[in-house]
């Protein structure tokens, strides 16, 4: 008798019932769309400047805070570079501005790297190293353009109490910090500011007109008034006088070592008279004999400092 050949049964295979779930999550895994945190578009303005120095406290200074990952990395504009044609420009219609004098300055830039509508550029000491300390600021405009201009003007205020002031100005991209260039130092000039000064020269006139039978015995008449073009009305300090000492019996006098101090604007003038000394025991037909009349910025910038 054959053996019969046994078929051996195997159980069916056990299916998992979380199989199914495994591979429908799987798939909704990968066609899922992968979610993206939205983008955050910060920019470093003027105020922001100032929030990051305030939070710094006094113990953290600003330049740290520009020094930061969030501060001002350095543009193309810098002197190091080799080419020209390669850096950013900031450029001012004048180097010279008088205050009160109706002048515009035109401030205009021409950037190589990428420019936004939120870059500004601020008003700065010229020694001032923080951006945070401007003086004051305007926007650039929502114009996206690599050149462009802008007309400012100065007024008369707390950061130009002093005769002369020099500052520059700044282009800063609004978005990443970065400085993109600086103005040339620009002298601000107030007429307004009263200045104290002293004449210690070497004074002398000569060929001075003679009375009928004697020399005359001259001395200096020296005082302060506004000037013929002066936009300034008169003053309390309009009209101080200062005497020399007389010289007797001479056409030629000189006076030195003497020491004689005004206080002036700088559109005001010192007039200087040569007048001859009355004597009741002679006649004199004319005290005057002579008259300068210097303006007071020129004697400013003569004097050594």
């Amino acid at each position: 008798m054959r053996p019969s050949l046994a078929t051996a049964v195997l159980p069916p295979r056990t299916r998992s019932h979380n199989a199914p779930n495994v591979a429908v999550g799987g798939r909704e895994h990968l066609s899922a769309p992968r979610r993206r945190s939205p983008h955050l578009r910060h920019t470093l303005s003027p105020e922001n400047l100032r929030t990051l120095a305030e939070r710094g406290g006094a113990a953290v200074d600003t330049a740290s805070v520009v020094s930061s990952p969030i501060g001002l990395p350095r543009a193309n504009s810098d002197t190091d570079l080799v080419t020209s044609q390669s850096r950013s420009s900031l450029t001012a219609s004048t180097l010279e501005y008088t205050l009160n004098r109706g002048q515009n300055l035109v401030i205009s830039w021409d950037i190589k790297e990428e420019v936004d509508a939120t870059d500004w550029i601020g008003l700065y000491h010229i020694d001032e190293t923080s951006p945070s300390n401007v003086w004051d600021c305007k926007n650039r405009g929502v114009n996206g353009t690599q050149k462009g201009q802008i007309v400012w003007r100065l007024e008369p205020g707390p950061y130009f109490m002093e005769p002369e002031t020099k500052i520059c100005f700044k282009y800063y991209h609004g978005v990443s910090g970065a400085l993109r260039a600086t103005t040339p130092c620009i002298t601000v000039k107030n007429p307004a500011v009263l200045v104290s000064f002293s004449l210690k020269s070497y004074l002398r006139a000569t060929g001075l007109k003679k009375g009928m039978f004697f020399n005359p015995d001259p001395y200096l008449k020296m005082s302060i008034h506004p000037g013929k073009r002066s936009v300034f009305p008169v003053f309390s300090h309009h009209g101080q006088e200062r005497r020399s000492a007389i010289i007797a019996n001479t056409t030629n006098p000189v006076w030195h070592g003497e020491k004689y101090t005004f206080v002036a604007l700088m559109t005001d003038i010192l007039y200087i008279e040569v007048k001859d000394k009355f004597a009741k025991s002679r006649p004199i037909i004319k005290r005057f004999l002579g008259q300068l009349t210097i303006p007071v910025q020129r004697l400013i910038e003569k004097i050594p400092g």
